[in-house]
């Protein structure tokens, strides 16, 4: 970082995965980010920075306004880390990809973030995969969909959703969102009876902007699959406008 500060050109991608750069580490980072007004992309991916590293690359990111991407993800942050970050994105509309996936924040880290991005920043990339969020987490996030204008594509794979997180998130489905185009629900154990509300809930949207629903390894029977594929042709006729979706 030392040697960064004191280079002329001007950086704009900076990849510092895996490099076990820990908690002391992101201290040096975040100095550098403070400074930096070229740097459009960070990724400190699997560095095991926990909490006190997101705290502190939070705090950096409240006095920067170049950074567009913003990739933490698998550094053992949970629920108190995430909700620094979320307090970043109140305030920042810059920040439009944001990578927190194999972070173990819970069902609490997910209302942080959801409760600040129900009105807030700028994200239009949100990868929360393998952050143990389950059907309580869900809950929060599904309800901030209803008002968020700006995720586009959602990756909420791994999560312990199960039915009871799928119907949640079918509930948010049936309301109008301009944004969402891209929802990855991929091993979250969901059965037939959450593949059939989230059918119901495209059908019950006719001016639904999904066009890539990912529902694959869950535990979807031929039925759960049909009502699924039946929904797509109906999203079809109704819009004219191709759903892909992944079983």
């Amino acid at each position: 970082m030392s040697g960064l500060s004191s280079h002329k050109g001007k950086l704009t991608a900076l990849d510092l995965g895996n490099n076990s750069i820990s908690a002391r580490g992101a201290f040096y980072v975040a100095e550098y980010i403070k400074k930096s007004k070229s740097l459009v992309w960070i990724s400190l991916y699997m560095n095991d920075i926990g909490d006190e590293g997101a705290e502190k690359i939070a705090d950096a990111l409240k006095q920067n306004r170049s950074i567009t991407n913003v990739d933490l993800g698998g550094n053992d942050i949970h629920a108190k880390g995430v909700s620094e970050i979320a307090q970043v994105l109140k305030d920042n509309s810059v920040i439009a990809a944001l990578e927190l996936g194999y972070n173990p924040i819970g069902p609490d880290g997910a209302k942080a973030l959801a409760e600040v991005l129900k009105f807030h920043g700028n994200v239009k990339d949100l990868n929360l995969g393998w952050c143990q969020i389950g059907a309580s987490g869900v809950e929060y996030i599904a309800d901030t969909l209803k008002y968020n204008s700006t995720i586009q594509s959602l990756d909420l794979r791994a999560n312990g959703l199960r039915d009871e997180g799928a119907i949640c998130l079918a509930r948010s489905l049936k309301v109008v969102n301009e944004a969402l185009t891209s929802l990855n629900l991929g091993f979250n154990e969901i059965r037939d009876e959450g593949a059939f509300a989230i059918a119901q809930a495209l059908k019950a949207n006719e001016d639904v902007r999904l066009v890539s629903l990912n529902l694959m390894n869950n535990f979807l029977t031929k039925l759960g699959q049909s009502a699924i594929t039946d929904a797509r042709d109906h999203v079809y006729e109704m819009t004219e406008k191709e759903l892909t979706i992944v079983f």
